[in-house]
């Protein structure tokens, strides 16, 4: 996803948290129709007619754009950053610039767009969950160790964001960066129950 243009009142933010105005909400969901539906056009384009493709993404569980896991997730990723800011490492100017590329949408916003194109039939949609640990398989709400799994959340989103962070603060910072992550996550998970991502499968059909 492209990043909206106008992000500049989120704050100390760097995705939609619970201090996020409305406005930025709303111009990361429109940027998210825009994007999607410029995606569902393209791929249009390249399958024949009874063509069919299967999409996997994150998503969130609820309508309500600010419930997401995935706002949690990044919510102690800007509190580590800020972190940084305290310590000298990263320029707090920066940092007030920089704001993440992602939008986490509901399955009602997919099917929505899906519609609203007529290019497709939604054959399938689908929404499970998978815990943020990628080693932790378990089904229950239980964690067995959180700095483990403050250590191994934060390489799988390392792995991810990792270009996208050296893009704006260099490299220099990312080992500080996600050492602190990983403390940050730590104490959030012995806080309360293990968190999962919410994930969409989407199969469509081209008409």
């Amino acid at each position: 996803m492209r990043l909206p243009h106008g992000l500049d009142g989120n704050g100390r933010n760097i995705y939609i948290a619970k201090t996020t105005p409305l406005s930025v909400v709303k111009l990361y969901q429109e940027q998210f129709e825009r994007d999607f539906l410029l995606f569902l056009e393209l791929r249009y384009k390249e399958l024949v007619l009874g063509g069919q493709m299967v999409l996997t993404f994150l998503g969130r569980k609820d309508e309500d754009v600010y419930s997401g896991n995935l706002s949690y997730l990044y919510e102690l990723l800007a509190q580590s950053l800020w972190s940084l800011v305290e310590k000298g490492l990263v320029e707090k100017e920066k940092l007030s610039s920089f704001n993440g590329p992602f939008y986490g949408p509901s399955v009602g916003e997919v099917k929505e767009v899906v519609k609203r194109s007529g290019l497709f039939d939604m054959n399938h949609i689908k929404l499970f969950e998978s815990n943020w640990d990628p080693y932790d398989d378990s089904e229950d709400g239980n964690i067995q160790d959180s700095i483990r799994s403050g250590l191994n959340i934060a390489k799988s989103v390392r792995a991810v964001t990792e270009t996208l962070f050296v893009s704006h603060f260099g490299e220099s910072v990312l080992d500080a960066l996600f050492k602190e992550y990983a403390s940050k996550m730590a104490e959030y998970l012995e806080r309360g129950e293990k968190k999962r991502y919410s994930v969409i499968i989407l199969s469509l059909q081209r008409r």
